[in-house]
């Protein structure tokens, strides 16, 4: 019963793994290729306006691009995965900010991507515990 458990377990990381990073991957790239324009013409007033902004300033889409690109390449070769988790946290967190205050027609979604993160993360947690002693 415990090594089907493990069986079921490592599953379920490598789809989490491949979920996460197909969708770091497709929003990455589209950050530098724009084929889903921001802001989203649906999005409320404010969204629109914040989005604007950190775009005008030039440098933030091509440094977020890169960051989640960077992370999908983590996810799919598993490796440096732990550190770029960690890396992509304060991003994720403020994309669930920014969909639950701003755009919370996309609110579950951006929290289902925080979860699946949140998971990774708990599942590499032994990884973690080197940067954590004091």
């Amino acid at each position: 019963m415990t090594e089907q458990k493990s069986k079921i377990r490592k599953w379920a990381i490598i789809v989490v793994r491949f979920l996460l990073g197909a969708g770091l991957l497709f929003n990455g790239i589209n950050m530098f290729a724009m084929f889903m324009p921001l802001p989203n013409p649906q999005q409320g007033e404010l969204a629109t306006r914040f989005l604007t902004i950190l775009g005008e300033a030039g440098y933030f889409y091509p440094i977020l691009g890169t960051v989640k690109i960077l992370t999908a390449l983590a996810l799919f070769t598993n490796r440096y995965m732990a550190l770029m988790l960690v890396i992509m946290f304060p991003i994720t967190l403020n994309g669930i900010l920014f969909h639950f205050r701003m755009d919370p027609s996309t609110q579950f979604a951006a929290l289902f991507v925080g979860l699946l993160q949140v998971y990774l993360m708990y599942e590499s947690r032994d990884r973690y515990f080197d940067i954590l002693r004091p």
